[in-house]
């Protein structure tokens, strides 16, 4: 055997997994990976039909046997995340064989393999080559391992791996470090595990959340994704669990976050020196909110404590036939804070375990069935103890439990097929013992929360995704191969929402000449309580239907055509169970294009065109199609009684009803002719390989929002046919609207007919535009690099399906658009828009057992401006929300320019010992080596009420997390 030569093919199949981060293939889908080539004869060329290919995994119990066609080609789809060992023969010819050949999620392998004629025995392992590059291939994605994920220092969760790709960028910090791709908003993604879309469909903020250490692989999809893939405008996260062997194999890890080993940053202290002095029966006393070194931020009595306990277990049931893998994953998670008066404490508490069961049967060699199923239910405690003494305890549970089946067949060399059942559950309960007696109190004129609430929101959400679909591949010949399939969902949600104690009370000095949200004016310096009063309710279904056809057509040897169409249905129903949106047929080309330019697989043009829709998130149905009653009123504030309720006198200006309680008839709620919401996308890139270690890439992309559902104000328009009313409808912004309305309020509704420009509202837009370029070495065992720069600009006046900039999570029913003052100066830089971004990751051995990691990210800050609570071009317009106007000034949207730099460094090292068949593993992440605390987010409002100015504006709101030290201890048996 010449080893140098087979140390060298391990090499090239590594490599060829490792390119992946640029573009992997499409042919496999979400699940698993395939394999497909040629057999020729070394010295001829000419193809060998009739070959034998045998793919085989020893541990997994799993070989398949396939046959090369008249052309000498071969394929095999459906091939479970793994090793593989690949071996070619034919009589007269030496066979040829191929170790370690790695599959990964949506990733086909290509093989070129020239045997050598003669009938000696021996195996040729070089004989085969891995293509270094799938030509084939036209999406944009990432692919890595768990095993590589071990020594680099990154933190245990789906978003932490989704930023390692290329044009992923974390958004706001208050929706849970979730992911903008490519300039969409965090709620644009979708999140499968093992084939079930695990995407929280009430928000899209997230999904469910499996136990991190059985994971096995994870794929990342950046853009130009399949006709498969569908209901995102954003990225697809994709991840495969573990399974089981002939190995029986046992694990615990312990990990730990002590406080003893965080930092913590400076108190966010006021820095302006604006009082004025008077006296009060001969004490001199301040006239100002703030004082010089007031604390406005406490970070310094923040104290977390986190450690986790993951037992693991596998092994086969039926030696070959059928395995398991089980997970239990134990958390006590803690945090101790304080207000930034340290007057009030808060403590939260996170423990209840995770688990996970898999089971896979290979039923025979064409047919294996999956079913597993988790449970990441939890109860979180937090206890607020308040200045006066009141201690109040909540409670919050989220989580559920989910299932999926999987089978998978190949019917024949050409034919295969998958089905999936299952089912995801999300619970998002928020509850305490005195939720019925203690009302919201909220003082804005410095101690903040007061009184013995212990939750906002009294609220019980469960949601449950039920999902089916089948996929088919058909190998019609050498240059067409057939994908197509469906994909079904019905899901539910459940909502009972309230505020604690039923109503939320607001304590605010107001100055003279400041308007009310009401439109009432106070003509002298007044304190105000304004009342909240605000419920909603019921059951809402979703249906979602999809069906997709994918040629993948190989024009020539050397030019793919990848041309792909789906099919989306979308049908919201409200609480009564009637539609009140549904919106049939939304045709999605994708086409693609790849091109191998020199033949040789190591150079590869490539471009892709698609459209991609998103549904209506489940939270429209809850807020905009349920009975919600939602108003405030404003009184003068006499005083506070002993509990901290307020005593009420005089009431300034009216009632603003924005919800009365009833349920509107659907054809009052949504534009009769309105248009999905969805994005086209446009790629082009280059992918090269520079030797057997080394690639690079680069690639331009373009993304450009077609249309935007939100809810507005048709108000505007009505005032154009001479009636004075307000009524809320979902559209979409900048096209003209078809509605019911009973305008005169005698019971029955008339049609309306308003054009755009009689609804005032400008066209939604966001653009973004990227350069993406990448230098890689693969782990190859020894050591990996990898480099990635953007410049991107994502640009408009409409960020999507949330708002960072209030942190609003109010998918599809932001305040964007509510009013068209609103959009007075909305356009411009938006907030996911980091023009720079730098991505270094690496790790290298420095003895056999001894490794270290890096992850390096730096990237420019996020935009910024001023924002207001009036509309001075006509402050009759206002209602309510920020504007773009502070006093009569207008500041568009980024005008301030932007946050600073962000520079984060994280460090790791690990040591393994060896014993028998155990090894235990030691490792240290520094996450934040250098303790960076640059801002990440300003405080953007500029008024407490329009006409009074906000102390607090231009103060940092969030800052980079601090320093902090996490231990490792694995033990394998």
């Amino acid at each position: 055997m010449n080893n140098t030569i087979f140390k060298r093919s391990l090499l090239a199949i590594t490599i060829a997994a490792g390119l992946a981060s640029v573009s992997t293939a499409s042919i496999a889908g979400n699940v698993d990976g395939a394999i497909k080539g040629s057999v020729v004869a070394q010295a001829s060329q000419e193809s060998l039909a009739g070959a034998t290919i045998i793919v085989s995994n020893k541990a997994k119990g799993y070989s398949k046997t396939i046959t090369a066609d008249a052309d000498g080609q071969f394929n095999l789809a459906h091939i479970a995340v793994g090793k593989y060992l690949v071996t070619i023969s034919k009589p007269g010819y030496q066979t040829s064989q191929v170790s370690d050949v790695i599959i990964g999620i949506g990733k086909t392998v290509i093989i070129d393999a020239p045997l050598i004629a003669g009938n000696i025995e021996t195996i040729a392992v070089s004989g085969a080559r891995i293509s270094a590059i799938d030509f084939g291939s036209s999406e944009s994605s990432f692919a890595i391992t768990a095993d590589e994920l071990d020594v680099l220092p990154i933190a245990r969760n789906l978003n932490a791996v989704a930023l390692l790709a290329p044009g992923t960028v974390e958004g706001d910090s208050r929706f849970g470090g979730l992911v903008s791709f490519g300039g969409s908003s965090a709620a644009e993604n979708t999140y499968y595990v093992n084939g079930l879309n695990m995407t929280d469909f009430r928000r899209g903020l997230g999904g469910a959340t499996v136990p991190f250490t059985a994971y096995e692989s994870f794929q990342i999809k950046t853009g130009g994704y399949s006709a498969e893939f569908g209901r995102s405008t954003g990225g697809v996260v994709s991840a495969v669990t573990k399974s089981g062997s002939n190995d029986f194999t046992f694990g615990i890890d312990v990990i730990t976050t002590p406080q003893a080993l965080r930092s913590q940053h400076a108190n966010e202290l006021y820095k302006q020196n604006d009082c004025t002095y008077g006296i009060e029966s001969g004490v001199v006393v301040p006239d100002c909110d703030f004082l010089l070194g007031d604390v406005l931020t406490n970070r310094q009595n923040t104290e977390s404590d986190a450690t986790e306990i993951n037992l693991s277990a596998s092994g086969a049931i039926i030696e070959d036939t059928l395995f398991f893998y089980a997970a239990y994953r134990n958390r006590d998670f803690s945090t101790d804070s304080k207000d930034k008066l340290a007057t009030t404490s808060y403590t939260f508490q996170d423990d209840d375990p995770y688990y996970l069961l898999r089971l896979d049967w290979n039923i025979n060699e064409d047919h294996s069935l999956m079913a597993w199923g988790f449970s990441d239910k939890r109860t979180t405690q937090n206890s607020t103890t308040r200045p006066n003494g009141n201690v109040a305890t909540g409670y919050a549970k989220s989580g559920g439990d989910s299932y999926s089946i999987r089978y998978t067949g190949n019917f024949t060399d050409s034919f295969s097929m998958s089905a999936m059942i299952g089912s995801v559950e999300f619970a998002d309960t928020v509850r305490s013992s005195v939720d019925d007696t203690c009302p919201v109190i909220w003082d804005a004129r410095g101690p903040g929360g007061i009184g013995c609430w212990a939750n906002f929101r009294v609220s019980e959400n469960n949601d449950t995704r039920s999902q089916f679909r089948v996929d088919f591949e058909y190998l019609l010949n050498d240059e067409h191969t057939f994908r197509f399939g469906l994909d079904v969902e019905r899901n539910e949600a459940f909502n009972d929402t309230k505020l604690s104690g039923g109503t939320y009370y607001l304590y605010t000095s107001v100055a003279a000449g400041a308007t009310l949200r009401n439109g009432h004016e106070i003509t002298e310096a007044t304190e105000v309580v304004r009342q909240r009063g605000y419920a909603t309710g019921g059951t809402f279904k979703i249906n979602n239907n999809a069906w997709y056809i994918e040629d993948q057509w190989d024009v020539t040897d050397t030019l793919r055509l990848n041309l792909g169409l789906r099919g989306d249905s979308f049908e919201n129903l409200n609480a009564n169970g009637n539609t009140f949106i549904e919106i049939k047929n939304q045709i999605a080309p994708r086409l693609g294009l790849a091109w191998d330019v020199a033949g040789d697989g190591d150079h590869k043009v490539f471009a892709n065109f698609g459209r991609y829709f998103l549904p209506v998130a489940a939270n429209t149905n809850v807020r905009l199609a349920g009975a919600e009653t939602y108003y405030h009123e404003w009184f003068v504030l006499e005083g506070t009684n002993s509990d901290d309720t307020p005593i009420i006198g005089a009431m300034l200006g009216e009632r603003h009803t924005t919800g009365t309680g009833i349920a509107p008839a659907p054809d009052s709620l949504v534009d009769h002719d309105i248009e999905p919401m969805y994005n086209d996308e446009f790629i082009l890139g280059y992918q090269a390989k520079i030797n057997d270690e080394w690639s690079w890439g680069v690639k331009f992309t373009n993304r450009t929002l077609g249309n935007q559902i939100d809810d507005g104000s048709v108000r505007a328009g009505l005032k154009t046919k001479g009636i004075d009313a307000d009524h809320f409808i979902l559209f979409n912004p900048g096209r003209p609207v078809k509605f019911n309305f009973d305008s005169d309020g005698d019971g029955v509704s008339e049609f309306y007919e308003l054009s755009a420009k009689e609804l005032g509202y400008p066209s939604a837009e966001r653009k973004y535009h990227a350069l993406d370029f990448s230098l890689e070495r693969s782990w190859d065992g020894d050591w990996m690099f990898n480099a990635k720069y953007t410049w991107s600009q994502n640009y408009g006046n409409a960020e999507g399906y949330v708002k960072s900039d209030n942190g609003q999570d109010d998918a599809g029913l932001t305040t964007d658009w509510d009013y068209p003052y609103l959009m007075d100066g909305a356009y411009g830089n938006l907030p996911n828009d980091r023009r720079h971004v730098f991505k270094v990751f690496g790790a290298y051995t420095i003895l056999d057992n001894w490794t270290v990691g890096t992850n390096l990210t730096i990237q420019s800050g996020r935009p910024w401006t001023a924002l207001g609570n009036g509309y001075t071009p006509d402050s009759d317009l206002y209602e309510y929300g920020s504007t773009y106007w502070v006093g009569d000034r207008k500041f568009s949207r980024g005008s301030f320019g932007r946050t600073p730099w962000l520079v984060k460094f994280d460090l790791n090292s690990s040591y393994k010992i060896e014993f028998g068949e155990s090894e235990m593993n030691f490792r240290v992440d520094i996450f934040n080596v250098f303790n960076a605390d640059a801002p990440t987010r300003y405080v953007e409002n500029a008024e407490v009420v329009v006409g009074q100015s906000n102390p607090n504006f231009g103060y940092a709101a969030a800052r980079q997390a601090p320093r902090r030290v996490q231990l490792t201890m694995d033990y394998r048996f």
